[in-house]
């Protein structure tokens, strides 16, 4: 006789209980989150209002003891005063700067008060505190101190006096928003960066260099390698026609297209809008940048005036609201400037197509190829490329004493002597430009050139992104299947690439279509 198991009979209130516990346990966690949330945001104000002061603290030095003269924020309350007030109204455009510059000049109207030299200082404030909670955000509070400390050193005299922190912010949310892969977000962030000051266009490429990558776009050099002849010059124009051919027929490479179509149509409405507006005024921020001399702190200047060392004649020239270096040889390092600045750009191209770059360095070594080579550095410029540097590489002594070093150019240097054309007399400002110069043209070569990029997060972890002219595989590296499809055997648990799994704000899942974002 078999002997049947007795189970006793649960109370009823034990399931309710364990409810009970589990709902309990959910307060409990929600209540730990909010709280930490709170003292999250309790330590983020408080350092916003210290930092406040400090802004507060650097106005009143420029003010008191630097004296700096206030003839940016007039011409932009005089632009803005003409657009919106004088008749025909919204035809009056600035004449050195793109159209949509016109937004943080009106800036200087709001609210309508008579020191609009102090209201247009209070809104830069305001965006350099923005960007600091921005950073903090993306890149950790460390990375967002940086952020704040290369400014006050290296633009403690124009980053509350002239607009620039506002395209480097768009600039700058353009990045992120890229990293994240949301393309269409970048390409137009960058189209209004070039409607504000123009030299976010050199970044665009590097926008659709990443989005080719990470959606597996077709890899060129692997095209090149299964074209017959493809190591011999006579099959130059075979391989040309296969890659023009596997672009065509690649929708991956059609998205990123429509990708750069959104950035270059974004910048083409604007100037559009504005030509329609005003015919003769839409477009002469090219013509007035493109007239202008060697700015005095450019590094061809330099070079103007170490020829001036072994014989060469150049002087200092006022021109064009700024202090400018002119001689013999400047018709010759014109030109030069404009091939070497072509030269670097293409080169930051190249190594993050390779795969050398993270799309975060290659926007730092595109943006410094643009300063150093320049035929204009005014010592506001410093402030489209330092935040990337704080947040993708936090602080960096060099990078420190190229702000000091610009810091102690203006508003130092410049106010030993007046007139400004005199400024060039001092035996110290020369040399220190050099030398300010010269370090920037090292963190140049030092961006373009370093080759510690991690691969970016792709679409699946079973087919990670390959640099778009990364070297082909070989036959030794993939499966007979694979071989014939062209394509890498990977591990489908492949960690996350170091570049994102040490930020969590970047990280992103392995699995999913990753198109949506031009959709």
């Amino acid at each position: 006789m078999s002997r049947t198991e007795h189970t006793p009979p649960q109370s009823p209130h034990r399931g309710a209980s364990a409810s009970s516990s589990d709902e309990g346990n959910q307060r409990r966690a929600h209540a730990v989150h909010t709280m930490r949330t709170m003292r999250s945001a309790s330590i983020a104000s408080l350092e916003v209002a210290v930092l406040a002061l400090i802004l507060i603290a650097v106005r009143r030095i420029s003010v008191a003891i630097w004296r700096l003269p206030n003839g940016d924020v007039f011409e932009y309350h005089s632009y803005a005063l003409a657009f919106w007030t004088q008749y025909p109204l919204f035809r009056s455009f600035p004449v050195e700067y793109p159209p949509l510059a016109i937004v943080p000049f009106s800036l200087t109207l709001v609210p309508p008060l008579a020191d609009y030299q102090s209201v247009f200082t209070y809104w830069m404030g305001a965006f350099v505190l923005l960007g600091y909670l921005g950073v903090r955000r993306f890149a950790g509070r460390r990375r967002a101190l940086a952020y704040f400390v290369y400014l006050v050193i290296g633009a403690a005299a124009t980053v509350l006096e002239r607009f620039d922190i506002f395209p480097a912010l768009v600039t700058l949310a353009a990045l992120w928003a890229a990293q994240r892969r949301r393309y269409t977000e970048a390409y137009l962030l960058l189209a209004v960066g070039v409607l504000l000051k123009l030299y976010p266009i050199f970044l665009l490429p590097l926008v659709a260099i990443e989005q080719w990558r990470t959606i597996g776009a077709p890899n060129m050099l692997q095209v090149f390698a299964q074209v017959p002849a493809a190591r011999s010059i006579a099959g130059l124009p075979a391989r040309l026609r296969a890659a023009i051919a596997a672009v065509w027929r690649s929708q991956e490479a059609w998205r990123v297209a429509e990708g750069m179509a959104v950035g270059l149509g974004g910048v083409a409405v604007g100037f559009l809008v504005a030509l329609a507006l005003n015919p003769a005024g839409a477009l002469t921020g090219f013509t007035y940048a493109n007239n202008r001399p060697l700015q005095v702190e450019s590094t061809p200047a330099t070079l103007l005036w170490l020829g001036t060392l072994v014989g060469i004649p150049a002087h200092a020239d006022f021109s064009f609201v700024s202090l400018n270096y002119v001689g013999p040889l400047d018709v010759i390092l014109k030109p030069l400037s404009a091939a070497a600045l072509v030269a670097g750009c293409l080169w930051s191209y190249w190594r993050q197509a390779l795969g050398k770059l993270t799309i975060g360095q290659a926007f730092i070594a595109c943006l410094c190829a643009v300063l150093v080579t320049n035929k204009i550095f005014s010592p506001q410029y410093l402030i489209w490329v330092v935040p990337f540097v704080a947040a993708e590489e936090g602080v960096d002594l060099v990078w420190l004493i190229i702000c000091a070093l610009t810091t102690t150019i203006f508003p130092y240097l410049y106010g030993l002597r007046n007139p400004i054309q005199t400024v060039t007399f001092g035996w110290q400002f020369m040399p220190t430009v050099a030398l300010r110069n010269l370090l920037l043209l090292y963190v140049t070569i030092r961006a373009l050139t370093r080759s510690n990029a991690p691969a970016p997060a792709t679409a699946s972890d079973s087919q990670p992104a390959l640099p778009a002219f990364a070297a082909p595989p070989t036959a030794s590296e993939t499966t007979p299947d694979e071989q014939t499809h062209g394509k890498i055997q990977t591990d489908e648990t492949m960690p996350l690439p170091l570049e994102y799994a040490e930020r969590p704000d970047m990280r992103i899942a392995p699995t999913g279509p990753i198109l949506s974002d031009l959709e």
